[in-house]
Parts: C-alpha cells; structure tokens; sequence
C-alpha cells in the first residue's frame, strides 16, 4: 500500500487511519513532499518539495512486500472494506495487471471541491462495475507487484502510469470506493491543469501537430464527457451549478496540452 501526499496533512492522516483499521491491509508506506512533514502513526519517507507523483510512488516500489500493491493520494479516504473489495477483484482476476477503483466526493463539499471533482474524478464516480476498461483513476490504482517491477526501466523515468496502461492489456475496475477531500484553492487547481494538461501532451506519441490543431475543441469535448459522466452518476443536479467552473478549468487543461504539443514538457517538477 503506497500513499503519496502533498500539502494535505489532515485527510492524510484520515486516509491512514482508516488503512491501519483494516484488516485486509498488511503494510503502508507513505511519501510525501510537503513543506513541513505531517505527524502520522506510520513512518513517512519524505521527498524535497516539490516532487511529482509518480517519481514518489515507484522509488517506494523496493519497499512493497505484498503480491498486491494499492496507490492512493493522500486527499482520498478509503471506506470500509476497501481492502477486501481490492484483493478480492485480484483474486478474481489474476490476469488483470492493473484494476482502479471508484472516486466519491465528500459529503458537505463546496463549490470549488465540486468543480475540482468533476474535472479530476466524475468519470470513476462510484459505483463502478467489475469489467474491463481503457482507463483507470490515478487517484486510485492497485497493481500486480509483479507487473510494476517488470517495468522497472519505464518506472525509472518517473513516468505517469498513463504510459504503463497503454502498455498492458487487461485493465479493470471494480466496486471499490474511496473518498476525495479537495484541499487546492482555485489558484493552485489552475496550475496543475496546466502543468499536467502539458506534461500529458509532451509524453503523447502520434501526429501531435493533429492534436494542437485539434486543442481548441478539447474544452467543448472534455465537458461534454464530464456531463456525460454526471448523468452516469446522477450527479447532474451539482453539474449545473459547477458548469462555468468545469469548462474553464478544462479550458486551462486544453492550453496546456497545446503547449505540450508545441513545446515539450516544461522540464520541471511540479506538485499540486
């Protein structure tokens, strides 16, 4: 179990918690990169500020003792049962190399965590089905260790783990859940949309002059399937009211791709 954390000390310290309740979760291992270190009951390996994700996550890979390794962010919560439900989609499903799980939103959030929700999550709010997918939430991964080390030289590069899923075959979902508790302001939303709106773009293979010219449809598209995934989750009822903030924040994402595209990655690293 692998949790990265950045800037979120209180719902990190839920998410721990909660881990060490269950009984289906036999080791923790937490990162974090945040200017001052949280008090947790776990040992932290601590990251110079600011460090991204994924570089976090698989320099703690050495460290998993378990066939099954979950990767959470430290802004989620699992709920009860989390660790059954994952390792029994596992057993299950033994040739699945990858399977996430679904992203709820926290009861009494406010308009800006509702906005953030939407643009980050709607597309894996709960329940999900047991079936195979294309994609899988970043917030919410569990892995074969197997599979993880067998990539190791692509995991050296601190790569997104985009790249290893468009790698594999087999990825899934199942009815496990976890909770998001925004903690960015509007500010540091807007900049993570563009620096990762950029570094996803950069990592993208193909004609990528086709995506740049295609980017200034990309905020139109992103909201029509954030609108599509409230529908799935009955959810439309909060998309209204979110719908301005959605499309700029998708609009901010579509700019950063398109420097993506043109430019390379930034070259730098950057946590949100």
């Amino acid at each position: 179990m692998i949790v990265t954390a950045y800037r979120s000390a209180e719902t990190l310290r839920d998410c721990v918690e909660q881990l060490r309740r269950d009984p289906d979760v036999t080791q923790i291992l937490v990162a974090d990169c945040s200017e001052v270190a949280p008090v947790l009951p776990v040992a932290v390996r601590r990251f110079p500020t600011p460090t991204d994700v994924p570089v976090m996550r698989w320099r703690m890979l050495p460290e998993v003792s378990e066939p099954v390794v979950a990767c959470l962010e430290g802004r989620c919560v699992p709920e009860p049962g989390w660790g059954a439900a994952i390792l029994a989609a596992h057993a299950l499903h033994p040739e699945a190399p990858a399977i996430g799980g679904g992203v709820g939103l926290a009861a009494g959030s406010g308009w800006l965590d509702t906005v953030v929700w939407f643009c980050e999550y709607a597309a894996y709010a709960p329940p999900l089905a047991d079936a195979p997918v294309a994609d899988i939430s970043g917030a919410h991964l569990s892995y074969k260790t197997a599979a993880l080390r067998g990539e190791r030289e692509l995991l050296r590069t601190g790569a997104w783990e985009t790249q290893l899923h468009l790698k594999w075959r087999g990825i899934r979902t199942a009815p496990a859940c976890i909770t998001f508790r925004n903690s960015m302001d509007a500010g540091d939303f807007a900049l993570q949309r563009l620096h990762y709106g950029r570094g996803y773009a950069a990592a993208r293979r193909g004609r990528r002059w086709v995506f740049a010219l295609m980017s200034p449809a990309l905020p139109f598209l992103l909201t029509l399937r954030t609108a599509r995934a409230a529908r799935r989750a009955g959810r439309m009822d909060d998309f209204f009211p979110c719908l301005p903030g959605i499309f700029l924040f998708h609009t901010l994402w579509s700019a950063g791709e398109l420097l993506g595209y043109c430019f390379g990655s930034s070259g730098t690293q950057h946590n949100y």
